[in-house]
């Protein structure tokens, strides 16, 4: 593990005086090379000056800097392929109270808008092949969309402004043919999951009183393809659902008020980027960020961290595989909000810290290889996801 004081003065070196200069990355660790997966780190640094879609190399240098190339808050900027052809995908628009309201975009080589799925949320868009009973559909898109929308919430103590009735968050996730915008399957939060499983009440600016303040009680943070449907995972219940591909109902739960599986030893919470590893009958391998802490609801329950973790379907269990530790949890790391972990070729793994403005890459069994933290001087940086992978660069 690094040792602490080095941390110690990679933080004091980015809380200098604060300069009007585009994000950097600064190598913490890379002394074990050849353990580490070649590419290049995908990052949307925000909260700062220049902040934007960015492309850096292990050594911290910047291949692309994507600063105003897009407009307003940039999230999940990533290659991915359209149309059989390598392209980049990212969200942009305005956020507000931990979610958005904009349009998810493909890009070319380019970096041109080649295709808009505007009314959708940051939170989810990946490209994705179709399945066998998919088969008539080229490339499908799944995107999310924050809803507010009218609710009684007297029980829960919300007097709207207005006299009137009270506001929700309700959460949308649709699989969208990118060839016709058709909607393949949605599915919505109310429709199935009820109010009372919200862990975070109706507090500060999502009180609930007015539309603008709509209570965010699910929270609705990644979705991905599993056995039999879709894993959802939801922010504010600390639960992960899959749900039917069929009818949108709910198959189970992991986590939260009302799980089905015991987990065995561990416990995540307001977890982010839950994503499939690998299935095979009963046993179910899923990775997720666990961020331990939420920040409308105080104080943390822990240090955030990667994990990955295996589902028995048969004993109705849960246990953890293995833990990625952040190499500043010395000093504290509880992350508030955002972060992904990404399986990488050999079973490494890449760990974006979210608003723990840093990127790490471990070995399988959890040995840490590579760490770099980002920012600018003065500021406190964010990247809601970062990935790693290829980059072919961009033609001008």
């Amino acid at each position: 593990m690094l040792p602490t004081t080095l941390i110690i003065t990679v933080c004091h070196c980015l809380t200098a005086v604060a300069q009007q200069t585009p994000p950097t990355l600064e190598v913490v660790r890379n002394n074990v090379t050849s353990a580490v997966v070649p590419g290049y780190i995908y990052l949307t640094p925000s909260g700062i000056p220049f902040s934007g879609p960015y492309v850096f190399a292990l050594n911290g240098t910047t291949v692309f800097n994507g600063a105003g190339k897009l407009s307003g808050t940039i999230h999940d900027f990533q290659p991915c392929v359209y149309q059989k052809k390598q392209r980049f995908c990212a969200w942009q628009g305005s956020t507000a109270y931990g979610y958005g309201s904009g349009q998810a975009v493909i890009l070319d080589d380019q970096f041109r808008v080649i295709k808009a799925l505007p009314g959708t949320d940051y939170h989810e868009f990946k490209i994705v092949q179709a399945l066998d009973s998919e088969r008539q559909y080229s490339d499908i898109a799944h995107v999310t969309e924050y809803k507010q929308v009218r609710r009684d919430l007297s029980a829960f103590g919300v007097v709207p402004d207005d006299g009137n009735t009270s506001w929700v968050v309700d959460c949308h996730f649709r699989a969208v043919d990118l060839s016709t915008n058709a909607i393949i399957f949605e599915w919505s939060s109310l429709d199935h999951v009820p109010l009372s499983e919200g862990l975070v009440r109706p507090t500060g600016g999502i009180n609930g009183r007015t539309k603008a303040n709509a209570w965010d009680y699910f929270h609705l943070d990644s979705v991905t393809r599993a056995k039999g449907g879709y894993l959802i995972s939801s922010r504010h219940t600390s639960t992960i659902y899959l749900v039917s591909s069929k009818d949108g109902s709910i198959v189970w739960r992991l986590g939260g008020k009302k799980s089905d599986f015991k987990l065995e030893g561990f416990s995540f919470d307001s977890q982010h980027d839950v994503r499939t590893v690998s299935s095979k009958g009963n046993l179910l391998t899923l990775s997720l960020f666990d961020n331990a802490y939420n920040t409308f609801v105080q104080p943390p329950k822990g240090l955030s961290s990667g994990k990955i973790i295996e589902l028995n379907k048969a004993t109705k269990t849960a246990r953890l595989v293995q833990q990625f530790d952040s190499p500043s949890r010395e000093v504290g790391n509880p992350s508030g909000d955002g972060g992904s972990v990404q399986i990488l070729p050999k079973g490494n793994v890449f760990i974006g810290w979210g608003s723990d403005a840093q990127v790490t890459e471990h070995t399988a069994d959890g040995r840490l290889v590579y760490a770099a933290r980002f920012g600018v001087s003065g500021s406190s940086a964010s990247s809601y996801r970062a990935f790693k992978a290829p980059f072919t660069g961009i033609k001008k």
